[in-house]
């Protein structure tokens, strides 16, 4: 599918006024587009465009980067020492009004204009009705995919499911709900009621009716599937409690023939993009001018230590809290960390040339030719055209266990744990210079109890996906945010006491940026705590 971000990025103008009845001169517009096939192909090309903005594409600009969140929110990254408003979201203390909360706030709205106006416009047109409908299907599962991420991460934001008139921009926050589970201290954190994941799941089943494949192959690959889909309808009903609903799609999902990659350090080089593990990738290619490439190894690889184009940027590194988690010897652990005059990269030392935590990320870690085996690298933009995985087979394993173990059935639950810890038996030492002793580790033993499974689950995520921007929305979603961050052992509570100031009630979403607020004229409201 990395052929499809070669098409142009269309910009649409739509007229608001009699003022703007007139198509500008070499704009296309609203009233000489979606007449084609090829228009529709390009609508469609257009919304897919708007997940390169998650991360690692647009250089500087990707601080507004939603991976980052999922691991700042949590104690596992600490961030470059210039990106002050990263430790303000790490310790909850972020203010409404930081250009952050705006950017990540945007950039979802950005892409449901696309999505809204594609799905008005591309049931107009004339063209082969299969295609059509997979362009449909693709469309809803975008949005719904936006609708997701504004829902989990600013709760209450305004539900925009159409095209919008003028005086129908000032929308009301949209209702969310949630409770505690009473019994249960663990996994207790429910939404009941959530307009955008309402409208997000509407939208996912909608795309499941349409012309799409189970799993797609060849070029239709890094488009939306079924695969794909359901992964996005599964997270929806986790955050619900609606397990047995869960249980059943991934059981689809297993059906379609995923599988783990043997070396973990495969998935992570640029050398497997769309493989067997891949459930959705953000697509990236490199030396097309066409601003399609991907920054993510400028981002992550340790700052200064020159592993990369750029030399590396390293705007969050890993803390002494996540290096505790792993278990002697999982290669997981040297597959994902660099250790200060430990570790190396193709024979170079990490020397932590910034005095940082000693520690620094290796996944994505891209270097120049001959290091990059293969992958293509601009060295002059510092781009290259790894993929960015988004949701891995090994994670479906995982959340098949969690609901397994909801179900109280441990020994199933232990059973698909141990499916991606036996991967550590094929998972290679990256290092050439000093030798890591890396071991299998042992299966999880069936006989534990609900809340010993449910650790297991928190620790297995948290190795198998650091740096993956999952471990701070899972404590959110799991109802334990709070005691795990005000633990005065985490790492950087024993640095600084009192580091992280996590509010139950308040912190499980970001606020409601204060410029919309306020360009609202009163209609939308903060979200609580934020006032």
């Amino acid at each position: 599918m990395k052929k499809i971000y070669l098409l142009l990025f269309i910009l649409i103008f739509v007229a608001c006024s009699d003022q703007l009845d007139k198509d500008p001169y070499g704009v296309v517009s609203t009233s000489n587009f979606y007449k084609t096939a090829q228009d529709a192909e390009m609508a469609v090309t257009s919304a897919y465009k708007s997940f390169q903005l998650l991360d690692g594409q647009q250089g500087w600009n990707t601080r507004a980067g939603y991976t980052p969140m999922g691991d700042v929110t949590g104690p596992d990254a600490q961030a470059h020492p210039d990106l002050v408003v990263y430790y303000q979201i790490q310790q909850s203390i972020v203010m409404p009004s930081v250009d952050q909360m705006y950017m990540l706030y945007s950039r979802c709205y950005k892409a449901l204009t696309l999505t809204n106006m594609a799905l008005q416009k591309i049931p107009e047109i004339e063209m082969d009705e299969q295609l059509k409908s997979r362009y449909l299907g693709e469309l809803y599962f975008i949005r719904g995919f936006w609708m997701f991420r504004l829902a989990y991460m600013f709760g209450t934001a305004p539900l925009v499911n159409k095209v919008l008139d003028i005086s129908e921009l000032n929308l009301p926050n949209s209702v969310r709900e949630a409770t505690r589970v009473t019994g249960k201290k663990v996994n207790n954190y429910k939404i009941t009621k959530s307009d955008l994941m309402d409208q997000a799941e509407a939208d996912f089943k909608m795309a499941l009716q349409q012309n799409i494949e189970n799993r797609n192959t060849g070029d239709l690959m890094g488009r939306a599937d079924k695969g794909a889909v359901k992964a996005y309808l599964v997270q929806i009903y986790l955050y619900q409690h609606r397990w047995q609903e869960a249980k059943t799609l991934l059981e689809e999902i297993m059906s379609y023939g995923y599988d783990l990659l043997p070396d973990y350090n495969d998935l992570f080089d640029g050398t497997n993009d769309n493989s067997i593990e891949a459930v959705f990738e953000v697509q990236y290619t490199a030396m097309n001018q066409k601003g399609t490439d991907n920054f993510a190894t400028v981002l992550n690889a340790p700052n200064g230590d020159g592993f990369v184009a750029g030399g590396g940027w390293g705007w969050t590194r890993p803390t002494p809290d996540l290096e505790r988690e792993y278990e002697e010897g999982d290669p997981r652990f040297v597959a994902t960390i660099f250790r200060k005059d430990v570790d190396d990269f193709f024979g170079q030392m990490f020397i932590d040339k910034v005095n940082g935590t000693g520690l620094g990320i290796r996944k994505w870690t891209i270097g120049n030719p001959p290091n990059n085996k293969g992958v293509v690298v601009d060295q002059v933009s510092w781009y290259n055209s790894c993929n960015y995985s988004l949701i891995r087979y090994a994670e479906v394993l995982l959340w098949y266990a969690e609901v397994m173990n909801e179900l109280n059935d441990q020994v199933t639950a232990a059973k698909y744990v141990n499916m991606v810890r036996a991967r550590t038996a094929t998972t290679t030492d990256p290092n050439t210079i000093n030798s890591n002793v890396i071991r299998e580790l042992p299966p999880i033993s069936p006989t534990l109890s609900y809340e010993e499974m449910f650790w297991a689950i928190v620790h297995e995520r948290r190795v198998e996906f650091a740096f993956e921007g999952k471990f701070g929305w899972d404590l959110r979603r799991w109802g334990i945010a709070q005691e795990y961050l005000l633990d005065p052992n985490r790492w950087q509570n024993e640095v600084t006491p009192g580091y992280f100031r996590y509010k139950d009630g308040k912190d499980e979403i970001f606020p409601i940026p204060q410029l919309e607020i306020d360009r609202s004229g009163g209609t939308l409201i903060q979200n609580a705590g934020y006032d």
